[in-house]
């Protein structure tokens, strides 16, 4: 019977042992002047689920099995994970720690424990800002346009190009009232 599956490898129910599941919650303190702080709850962190398994030569080629976990592991392509016919989502395998129990006279493994990290995987778009400079010449053209009137009396804003003590230029920009 089928438990449990990541990519290509099936797990049968004649080889788990277990499986625990890890959920954080993220939550920022801020500091107030008047004790207690205050919590803020900022979201969840990714799922983290340990699998334990045996490979066993009754059942599988364990030698086999434990490569086959190990290219999985080294492609680092996020695998549908799936537990008692529960699509749990895409997960990749983040630690392998294996245990090599028995051995025949060949050198063969007879039977091999696992212990697999398995880390939740969710792709998110990156939020991206268009930040184009701006040229200089169109900065040029909107002081120009917003500053000189040729009657500079009859102006609403006059705009002059200074210097200060330090060698930067800026502009300044006088408001005339009417």
């Amino acid at each position: 019977m089928q438990y449990a599956s990541i990519g290509d490898i099936v797990f049968e129910i004649t080889s788990y042992k277990q499986h625990s599941e890890n959920q954080e919650y993220i939550y920022a303190k801020h500091q107030t002047i008047l004790p207690p702080s205050s919590l803020q709850f900022m979201g969840t962190e990714l799922r983290e689920i340990n699998i334990a398994i045996r490979f066993h030569r009754e059942f599988c080629n364990p030698l086999e099995e434990y490569k086959k976990l190990q290219e999985i592991a080294k492609q680092g392509t996020a695998q549908k994970l799936i537990i008692a016919n529960t699509v749990v989502g895409d997960f990749v395998i983040k630690k392998i720690n294996a245990e090599f129990q028995q051995i025949d006279v060949f050198g063969k493994p007879i039977v091999i424990d696992c212990n697999i990290e398995l880390l939740e995987y969710i792709e998110k778009q990156l939020e991206q800002k268009n930040t184009t400079p701006k040229k200089k010449e169109k900065q040029k053209k909107q002081y120009k346009n917003n500053a000189t009137t040729k009657d500079k009396k009859n102006a609403e804003k006059i705009i002059t190009k200074k210097t200060n003590p330090d060698g930067y230029q800026y502009h300044e920009i006088i408001q005339r009232k009417q």
